[in-house]
This record gives C-alpha cells, sequence and structure tokens, in this order.
C-alpha cells in the first residue's frame, strides 16, 4: 500500500491532525507523506481531547506540589503549557487574520498581507488581548479543571461545523487547512458538534453545556463578521476561531 492511501486510514488522519496542529510527537512517516484529501471531524474532537486533558492533567497535578503556586504563577504556567503544546500556531492564525481583516484595501491586498511574516499594530494587539484574555480565563475559570478540557476541545470539535457553514456561497481554498476542513462530511461535523456539547454537559452539567451551547452560535457569527473583511477560508481563520473559542469558553465560566 502506498504512502497516500495509508494516510486514508482513520490513525493516519488522526496523527496527521497532531502533528499538524500540536508540537506533540507523531511517527516519522507522517511528515514525510502528503497530506489527506481531508481532516475530518473526528481527529480534530481528538487533538482536543488530548490538548485538553492534557492542560487539565497539569493543573491537576498541580494542586498535589509541596507549596502551592499562587493563581497568577499557575495561570502564567499553564498558558506556557498551552502555548508550547500548539506552537503558538493558532496565536499565529489570530495576528495575521486580525492584520488583514482590520485593513480597509483589495481582497488581493490582504491575502498579501496576511502572509506576510512581518506583523504590523492590528496583530500586536490581537495577540497582546488574546494571550490576556487567556491568562484572565486560566484564573478565574470554574470548575478549573473543567474548564481547561473543554476549551481546546470545544474550539476544535466546532471547526468543521463553522466552515461547513460559512463556505456558503464563497470560494473554496485550493490548498492548506480551509480546504481539508471544507473537505470533512456535514454529518460528521454536526455528530462532532454534538458529542462536543454533550461531553460539556458530562463534565460540568447544565452550567457548562449552556456555555458551549453560546460558544457555539458565537463563535459562527463571528467567524461570518470576519469572514466579510477577511481574504476568505483559511487555515489562519481557523487558528482565529480556535483562540476565539479557547478565550471566550473560559470566560464565560469565569462568571
Amino acid at each position: 500500500m502506498n504512502a497516500p492511501e495509508e494516510r486514508e486510514s482513520l490513525v493516519d488522519r488522526l496523527l496527521f491532525a497532531l502533528s499538524f496542529l500540536t508540537r506533540l510527537p507523531v511517527p516519522s512517516r507522517i511528515h514525510g507523506a502528503g497530506p489527506p484529501s481531508s481532516l475530518g471531524a473526528l481527529p480534530l474532537l481528538f487533538t482536543g481531547l488530548l490538548l485538553g486533558g492534557v492542560l487539565a492533567g497539569a493543573s491537576w497535578l498541580a494542586a498535589f506540589l509541596p507549596r502551592p503556586l499562587s493563581p497568577f504563577l499557575q495561570a502564567f504556567l499553564l498558558l506556557l503549557l498551552w502555548i508550547a503544546l500548539t506552537g503558538g500556531l493558532h496565536l499565529d492564525g489570530v495576528a495575521d487574520t486580525m492584520e488583514s481583516a482590520l485593513v480597509p484595501v483589495s481582497p488581493e491586498e490582504k491575502r498579501r498581507i496576511r502572509k506576510d511574516p512581518r506583523k504590523g499594530v492590528y496583530a500586536i494587539l490581537a495577540l497582546i488581548l488574546f494571550v490576556l484574555g487567556k491568562w484572565t480565563g486560566l484564573m478565574l475559570a470554574r470548575p478549573a479543571v473543567g474548564a481547561l478540557f473543554l476549551a481546546p476541545l470545544l474550539s476544535r470539535g466546532f471547526l468543521p461545523l463553522f466552515f461547513a457553514g460559512l463556505s456558503r456561497g464563497k470560494e473554496r481554498p485550493p490548498a492548506g487547512l480551509g480546504r481539508l476542513l471544507l473537505a470533512s462530511s456535514p454529518r460528521c461535523s454536526l455528530l462532532s458538534s454534538l458529542v462536543a456539547i454533550l461531553i460539556a454537559f458530562g463534565v460540568g452539567g447544565v452550567r457548562t453545556a449552556v456555555a458551549s451551547l453560546i460558544l457555539l452560535g458565537g463563535l459562527y457569527f463571528l467567524g461570518k463578521e470576519v469572514l466579510k473583511r477577511s481574504d476568505g477560508l483559511s487555515g489562519d481563520l481557523a487558528g482565529f476561531l480556535i483562540e476565539s473559542g479557547e478565550v471566550a469558553f473560559l470566560l464565560f465560566l469565569s462568571f
């Protein structure tokens, strides 16, 4: 069996999602082969589960330290771990999306700006606000361990459904994460979102389930507004929505 055919297996798509969206180690053959024809909703949900599990486990283990950490320091260390696990990939999407969406230029120029590695004032301000928002949420969200587990899970579990809805009437991207997300089955995308909501209910009851439903609707409308001002359905937009979902969910559970 050749490499492209192997990559279409569920296990390889799960490993590809981990290699593409995190800095967690995967077999070297995953890096050497080309991308699959679609990423699929299940690999994204699995990635969110794994990230959430690692973060929640780290928060839980911190309670057993001989000397308790201050809330400020613990939130900082968890934020540092979170960024390290993803390599700052989604934060780069926030910066690129905001930089291109807020500049009043043509779509072609927006695309050039988004792909430019240099960052302007909109990108820098967006990064500062997102990092501060996540740090604040890490300090205040309750239940703390449950919020840490659910934030990565929900933001990734909802992503294929967002892209399916946002793609209506839009030009489909020829390559990249945007294309992989749009190739996901609509039925699987809906099922992934429902499973994520059920997990939220199981972890925190009605409060977290309601927060996840608010997040689902709010992120969709946010994506629509940003898409009007950006250059299309890109991996950067996906990263922006993931980070927005994580920050918003933590802040929802801070009230």
